[in-house]
Parts: structure tokens; C-alpha cells; sequence
């Protein structure tokens, strides 16, 4: 019995060493796929999460009857175009903070150089944009108090403090990251 029990789990074990290695490989063949740099630059997940439930909650708000939906359709022309630029300069350098803390910048990193650049020279545009969703944002949110709709008060008052959060930290977090690759990653 013992005997069995021993091959079959020798069995088990070699089945799962075989899918290990043909993850590890697919995983490998992946990678040579995309440019070692852009799994490096990925949004952290905390802020993907929120942008979705922002974009998720404001979807269906834009599904409204009259004025309610009317102001989350304004809201939506101005947020969906913002984010989008966030998404694609903003963020994904972020994805580097914990990497940066543990250890020294690497060649590799200084491909981030290109989103914290046009960050830092957008930033102006981005800030301006933010001025233009916080009155878009206080439109929704004044129509829905009158519309007694207490779960988009607080989806406003959670989008407010959203862009504060961006404008407070992570813009300044993900410029800082591009000088800091500057400025200590070796050279290609």
C-alpha cells in the first residue's frame, strides 16, 4: 500500500514538474513576445481597480433618464479621454515604485523615460483637465442630490477625492520615478 501511495505520488509530482516547465516555457516564449520593459511598467493593480470601478459605476449612470444621465454623459466626455492619457503616461510608472525601492535602476528601466517625460511636460493639460471633471463631477453630484440618488453622491465624492489622490501623489510619484531612472540607471 505504502509502495502505491509512494508511485503515485512520484506520479503526481512528475506531472506537475512537466506543467511547471511547460508554463515556465510558454511563459519565457511570452515574454520574448512582448518587450521585457512593458511588464515592468504596468499600472499597479490597486489603481487598474479603482479606474475600472469608476469607469463601471459612471457606465451606468450614463444609462439614466434626463438630467441625472445627461450630467454623467458630460462627466463621461471628459473623464473617459482623461484616463485614457493617464492610463498611457501616468500610471504605468508607478508599476516601478517597488522594484526602485528594493534595488538599483537598471538599463531596462529607463524605457519608462518616454511616459515621465511626457507626463512632467503634459502636466499643465493634465491639471487643467482635472479643473474641467471637478465641474463636470459637481454637476452629477449636484443632480443627484436633487434625484435623492445617495450611491452617486458618493461615487462624486469618491471621484473627487480620486483626482486629488492623482494631482496630491501619484502624478508627483510617477515624475519622480523618471528623474530618479535618470538619474541612476546606467545607460543601455
Amino acid at each position: 500500500m505504502m509502495n502505491h501511495l509512494f508511485k503515485a505520488g512520484l506520479t503526481v509530482g512528475a506531472v506537475a514538474l512537466s506543467l511547471t516547465a511547460c508554463t515556465k516555457q510558454e511563459g519565457d516564449a511570452q515574454r520574448h513576445e512582448q518587450p521585457a520593459a512593458s511588464a515592468m511598467f504596468e499600472t499597479p493593480q490597486s489603481i487598474s481597480a479603482e479606474h475600472h470601478k469608476i469607469h463601471e459605476v459612471l457606465a451606468a449612470a450614463t444609462k439614466e433618464d434626463g438630467a441625472l444621465g445627461d450630467r454623467a454623459r458630460d462627466l463621461e466626455a471628459v473623464l473617459g479621454p482623461h484616463f485614457q492619457r493617464e492610463e498611457e503616461i501616468a500610471t504605468p510608472p508607478l508599476g516601478l515604485l517597488r522594484p526602485l525601492a528594493t534595488g538599483a535602476a537598471t538599463a531596462d528601466m529607463r524605457a519608462v523615460l518616454s511616459m515621465t517625460d511626457a507626463l512632467e511636460s503634459g502636466l499643465p493639460e493634465m491639471l487643467k483637465e482635472h479643473e474641467a471633471i471637478g465641474a463636470a463631477n459637481a454637476a452629477l453630484r449636484d443632480q443627484a442630490v436633487v434625484a435623492g440618488r445617495e450611491d452617486l453622491v458618493r461615487f462624486s465624492d469618491t471621484l473627487a477625492a480620486h483626482a486629488r489622490q492623482e494631482e496630491e501623489i501619484l502624478y508627483s510619484a510617477a515624475i519622480l520615478v523618471g528623474r530618479h531612472v535618470k538619474a541612476t540607471a546606467p545607460a543601455k
